[in-house]
């Protein structure tokens, strides 16, 4: 067992409203961990665990087009399209922004 370390995107989201400075604080830890903050998905969940090159983001993140529009899914039109990345984690979030999982190998 290992144990994943999930940031809520939506909860969190919902934390930048009540508190002051938040969203700048997030966004640029996305940056620094090489994620643009506006191409997640609010409903989604970040999942930071093992792998074989280090630690990583597993993270869903929006499509674009070449001129940088996002567009719908073809094979769901009532989502956006997106696909999961996976990042490195270069800075670790506050413990406060995630919840523990624990998952089988």
């Amino acid at each position: 067992m290992t144990d994943r370390r999930v940031i809520d995107c939506e909860a969190l989201m919902e934390l930048t409203y009540r508190t002051p400075g938040l969203l700048r604080i997030v966004q640029r830890w996305c940056r620094l961990n090489g994620i643009n903050p506006n191409d997640v998905p609010v409903p989604s969940e970040m999942v930071i665990e093992d792998s074989a090159y280090g630690m990583v983001i597993r993270y869903e993140a929006y499509l674009a087009t070449a001129d940088g529009h996002r567009y719908v899914d073809p094979s769901d039109p009532d989502r956006a399209a997106s696909k999961y990345r996976t990042a490195l984690l270069h800075v670790a979030p506050p413990a406060w922004w995630t919840s523990t999982e624990d998952s089988e190998l």
